[in-house]
């Protein structure tokens, strides 16, 4: 038997002689038929076609899908068997008075990635069908692509390439893998149900999609197949050597003896089992449902495209051979060879996972009641006003992506809704078509596009089908069976496969073009579709938002003129840009000033940062000129890279620091200080005189006061969602940093020395068994979280990789730290029942930032009861890391570009991490683990560090602990005792006034036991201080205590080194009388007073001990017992700063500081008469 191939030569296919699976008994009548199911998501179909491939009769069943929790689709095995069975028998029966004898053949066509565990033994199925398009295994896909052994594949592969370019390494170099592979679905399966991976251990279990079981089910258990079209969607085969890849399954951790064995798309895949239907119908073509239906409208040739609007929109153009595939677009195989099934033709595919569901739900809504009425639309373009983005995952399959309608008005009708949701699909349609378009032209040649043809349901609407001709400006056609497309193409394979045909191009003499839809108005759709593209970061979340509507107007703006089109000679500078600002008395008009720039700026600079290359914007600006006046120039490179890579969150973060902390040196050429803010840098009259009024304005625009843009602080307080404004603003700030250089025209530009948190590496936040173990335990947590919204995740995630996988601790910090601080930015207004402070501000009032949610107290003077809803341990670490002046300060010093990023201390980054995964561990309860509930231990015991009150504790038991251990000083033979004289200050009294009296014990005996039970004690809540709303009542200042302690620790230490010195230096010579005459007298004279100091020491460390344990009972007592206190602590502050300079081993000046100490004793017991 011969045929012709695809590429048109005639080439032998069977002998009498050939291999028994390409033979096939045809029934016995003159007439054969040919049977053909069509496995879809939502329904299956059974079609009985004549040699001629007319329908004789065909019959459909509904399925019932099952979500049994977010995220979930499934079906019920034996629910679906069931329905297979009766959609083929009810086919059979109607086609009387044919009977099964007539059938010459079984073709299947059946939905991909849909996948199964049974029994090998007794059939038992051990989980439903997880259909394609569940995302429940987002976190194992998620997990893989940023595991260290992809990331370094990509990596090597990028490498290797321009030195051996092969499709392998291409592919490899871009590789993402996709959440509806089937390989994830098993992985999370085995998550899901330990004993399944266990029973694959033991060669228990089969597994397979959809086709693989059906094939096992249909002849008896004695076939466990799939084929090569559906096999090359699962992200376990390798496209390139035609088989299940070993390098996939090992690193996956899947066991090659699971899966089916692959055969080519037609030919022998086994004989139903006569018990079924009656007869042994041979199986001859099985074919994934997309795949089948490029057969089905005869789309079989390189460059041949087609669009499947079904369940779902699909879009294919076949390359032929395997080809280098770019954006992590994976080679799949369409079919085997027709003049060879040993060889694969393969195709660019891309989907998006909602297309008829959305008319589904439109027709339920009301829009319409059946396709008569949409088609009654008109099919003329015109500008849209009204844009609808679907609900169903989104925009391309983004599970965190809302959806809505936008552009609503007084003046909308039904009609125009409808529109709008057709227009969407169609959208959807175009994009990825664009996508891949663009993939197909680099790699094979945009001469070799040919055609693009429409099938599926949906397609029999002509307003879509019109829309997408405008968009692509192509001519579509629409052949007839495009809505059985996947049916009769499963036909012809099957027919083919079993000999019953051997021309295909008797099959395209069949297929004939019903309608064509030429591009008319593409203009206006074109305009239509750049207007629906910049709705989508609105609705790239969970259908919310926390930017306030004033605020959200002047990010979200667009000129409905915007267009970025100019001539070759209309060139960037200041001054144009400088014109687009309307100023006036009042000073800059920031809205209208946007809608200005929106015009032709702003698309003009995105489109000339989005031409360059990253070795483009290196050549051009990484020189003296532009860059000279730089410290950290690397780091312009950097943020475009990010921005190239589509980080733009994390562009935006660093760009404002590295803006900061470079306007901040330009003010040293004139001042001494920088301001503490970039508001007021930009702000300054100084920086205006370096700059020039233009660019300072357009600073202020940008980065200024918060009725500007203010572009820092919505990002750095978590107001920004991911991808939630655009990029232009960050490529206008880009460009205005990139022009300085050329301004400063060479001056030397001093520069601030970064703050060093050195001192922080090895201090334990978290101990090390506390820290997150991986990046896989982090993502879990994050992905399960209801505490982060959506829009958040994808930052997080991003966090995550920077963290473990890149060990860019400064970087990962960036992006965790302003979700963070929404995250407590909720528990606040949650806590404290006001939700109007979860938004921006408008320009009138502040935003709701970090230093206020961690106050005490609320501006009406109530307590925050967030503090103590986390608690103290929470709370305390959180000071030491982000609030606490002596601590971290991680925030301010990273946002305010004060540290050098690249090195910050892993540790602190740790403990970060910490705070947060302590709060989904405590507010989701998601899997409380064994890790999880050491780490909410752990920190609800934490013991402030770095809180003012604890560093003075800390000194003072340092203190004490080397006054213990100050030698005992060595007395005099030879020379009689002065008299000593008794330590006379009392201030008994002083504490029985206000001090309760189960505590006077502690107060009246001066001694280092009871110094040590007072530093021990722990007391006072050490969080909810120095709030200025309960300090302005009595004019008590707590902190000035604090101040004055932590000097005399300071001062006392060096007395105690100095006195240590003297001993060790002096005492051994004093004992061998080595001394000279004065140099003995003198360490006699230190004997004698030696007690004395002993003494005033005490009283010191005693007196700052009992004000440390009664600070809450000082700040309830009248203002004159305090600032007795404080008079009391200077006294001794002066004996100790005097003692410091007089007991040094140069000077000894022991009687002075005897007289000291009697001077210092006379004054506070005058000061305690007073009262």
């Amino acid at each position: 038997m011969s045929i012709k191939s695809k590429h048109g030569n005639l080439i032998r296919l069977t002998s009498n002689t050939e291999d028994h699976e390409q033979a096939c008994t045809l029934p016995s009548t003159k007439v054969a038929y040919i049977l053909s199911v069509d496995i879809g998501t939502s329904s299956i179909r059974a079609y009985l076609f004549s040699k001629a491939f007319e329908i004789i009769c065909s019959s459909q069943r509904q399925q019932t899908i099952h979500c049994p929790e977010a995220h979930a689709f499934e079906l019920d095995p034996a629910e679906f068997w069931s329905t297979l069975l009766f959609v083929i028998h009810n086919t059979i029966e109607s086609a009387r008075p044919l009977t099964v004898d007539d059938i010459a053949c079984l073709g299947i066509s059946t939905l991909r990635n849909s996948v199964i565990l049974w029994d090998r033994k007794t059939g038992e199925t051990y989980s439903n069908i997880i259909l394609w398009n569940d995302t429940r295994s987002t976190l194992q896909t998620m997990a893989t692509n940023s595991s260290f052994t992809w990331k370094t594949i990509r990596h090597v592969s990028k490498l290797i390439y321009p030195f051996i370019q092969t499709a392998r390494l291409s592919t490899l170099s871009n590789l993402e893998f996709r959440t509806q592979m089937i390989a994830f679905k098993l992985l999370w399966l085995f998550e899901r149900k330990p004993h399944l991976a266990k029973y694959a251990r033991q060669n228990r279990l089969l597994f397979g999609c959809i086709e693989t079981w059906i094939i096992w089910k249909l002849t008896g258990g004695q076939e466990h197949l799939t084929d090569v079209s559906c096999a090359s969607s699962t992200g376990l085969y390798d496209p390139f050597q035609s088989e299940w890849s070993a390098l996939l399954c090992k690193n996956l951790g899947i066991q090659m003896k699971l899966l089916p064995t692959i055969k080519p798309t037609y030919g022998q895949f086994g004989k139903c089992d006569p018990a079924i239907f009656g007869r042994a119908i041979p199986i001859t073509a099985v074919i994934g449902d997309v795949q089948a239906s490029m057969f089905g409208q005869c789309v079989c040739h390189l460059g041949e495209s087609i669009i499947t609007l079904g369940t779902g929109a699909f879009v294919n153009i076949l390359t032929g051979r395997v080809s280098a595939c770019a954006d992590g677009i994976y080679p799949l195989v369409a079919y085997s060879d027709l003049s060879n099934p040993l060889e694969n033709v393969h195709f660019l595919h891309a989907y998006h996972s909602s297309c008829a569901n959305i008319l589904n739900w439109a027709r339920q809504a009301g829009f319409f009641n059946d396709f008569s009425e949409i088609n009654q639309l008109s099919t003329d373009t015109k500008i849209a006003h009204v844009f609808f983005l679907p609900a169903f995952d989104g925009h391309i399959n983004d599970p965190y992506c809302g959806s809505g309608f936008i552009g609503i008005d007084g003046q909308t009708t039904r009609d125009d809704l409808l529109r709008s949701i057709l227009e969407s699909i169609a959208f959807i349609a175009y994009e990825l078509f664009v996508f891949l378009k663009h993939d197909f032209d680099k790699y094979q040649g945009e001469e070799n596009f040919r055609f693009l043809r429409l099938a599926g349901g949906v397609s029999k609407c002509d307003f879509i089908c019109q829309t997408i001709a405008n968009l692509t400006k192509l001519s579509i056609q629409r052949c007839y069976a495009f809505d059985y497309a996947s049916g009769i193409g499963a036909a012809f394979l099957a027919a083919y496969g079993c000999g019953l045909i051997d021309d295909y191009e008797q099959f395209e003499k069949i297929i004939t073009v019903e309608k064509t839809f030429q591009p008319v108005q593409c203009d206006i759709a074109e305009q239509n579709f750049k207007q629906w593209k910049s709705i989508i970061p609105r609705f790239d979340m969970t259908s919310c938002t926390y930017l306030s509507p004033g605020v959200r107007e002047l990010l979200l703006s667009a000129s409905a003129v915007a267009t970025s089109e100019k001539s070759e000679n209309d060139q960037l500078s200041i001054d144009k840009i400088r014109q687009c600002l309307s100023v006036g008395d009042t000073g800059i008009d920031y809205l209208e000033s946007v809608r200005r720039l929106d015009v032709k700026i702003l698309p003009q600079i995105e489109q000339m940062f989005n031409r360059m290359t990253i070795e483009e914007f290196r050549s051009t600006y990484d020189n003296d000129h532009y860059c000279g006046w730089l410290k950290n120039r690397k780091d312009l490179c950097r943020i475009f890279n990010f921005l190239k890579n589509d980080e733009i969150h994390l562009a935006t973060l660093l760009l404002t620091c590295f803006t900061e902390r470079n306007l901040g040196n330009l003010l040293l050429l004139q001042i001494n200080t920088v301001p503490n803010l970039l508001r007021q840098i930009v702000e300054s009259p100084n920086l205006c005189s370096i700059l020039g009024s233009d660019l300072t304005l357009l600073f202020q625009l940008l980065i200024g006061s918060p009725k500007s843009i203010n572009l820092r602080n919505v990002y750095w307080h978590g107001f920004i969602q991911y991808n939630e404004i655009s990029p232009k603003f960050t490529y206008l700030l880009l460009y205005l940093m990139s022009c300085i250089g050329s301004i400063l025209n060479g001056k030397v530009i001093p520069e601030r020395q970064f703050i060093s948190l050195d001192r922080f590496i090895n201090h334990t936040f978290l101990p090390t068994d506390m820290c997150c173990p991986n990046a896989d335990r982090a993502i879990e947590l994050i992905q399960n979280s209801h505490l982060i919204d959506n829009g958040y995740k994808r930052l997080l995630m991003s966090s995550i990789d920077y963290f473990f996988n890149r060990n860019e601790y400064g970087l990962s910090m960036m992006i965790l730290l302003p979700v963070f601080e929404h995250v407590l930015r909720k528990l606040f207004v949650n806590a404290n029942n006001c939700p109007e402070r979860l938004l921006t501000a408008e320009a009138t009032t502040l935003y709701t930032t970090l230093d206020e949610i961690l106050i005490c107290c609320l501006p009406d003077g109530s307590p925050n009861r967030l503090c103590d809803e986390l608690g103290r341990g929470y709370m305390s670490l959180l000071g030491d890391l982000i609030t606490f002046p002596d601590g971290a300060c991680l925030r301010s010093k990273l946002s305010h570009g004060e540290i050098d990023y690249e090195s910050l201390p892993r540790s602190v980054a740790n403990a970060q991490l910490g705070l947060l995964f302590a709060l989904l561990y405590r507010y989701d309860k998601y899997k409380l683990d064994k890790y999880g509930q050491y780490l909410l231990d752990y920190i609800n015991d934490y013991k402030v560090y770095y809180h003012p009150i604890a560093i003075a504790r800390n000194q003072m038991r340092q203190c004490v602990a080397e006054f213990k251990q100050m030698l005992e000083c060595p007395k005099s033979i030879d020379e009689v005792e002065t008299e000593k004289p008794d330590f006379s200050i009392q201030l008994t009294s002083f504490w029985r006034a206000f001090m309760p009296p189960d505590n006077l014990s502690l107060f009246d005996n001066i001694s280092l036991a009871t110094i040590d039970a007072l530093l021990n004690e722990e007391n006072i809540n050490l969080i909810n201080r120095y709030c200025t709303c309960k300090l302005t009542t009595t004019g008590y200042n707590e902190s000035s205590l604090i101040i004055i302690i932590r000097q005399l620790c300071t001062h006392i230490h060096q007395v105690l080194i100095n006195i240590d010195t003297f001993i060790k230096t002096r005492g051994q010579a004093y004992h061998s009388k080595q001394l000279r005459s004065n140099q003995r007298s003198n360490f006699e004279r230190f004997i004698n007073v030696h007690d004395n100091i002993r003494q005033s020491l005490l009283f010191i460390f005693h007196l700052n001990a009992s004000i440390l344990f009664s600070l809450d009972n000082i700040r309830c007592i009248d203002l004159k017992y305090s600032s007795l206190l404080m008079k009391i602590l200077r006294i001794w502050l002066t004996f100790v700063e005097n003692t410091v300079t007089l007991s040094n081993i140069t000077r000894n000046r022991w009687d002075e500081i005897a007289n000291l100490c009697s001077t210092s004793i006379d004054k506070s017991t005058k000061i305690i008469l007073k009262l």
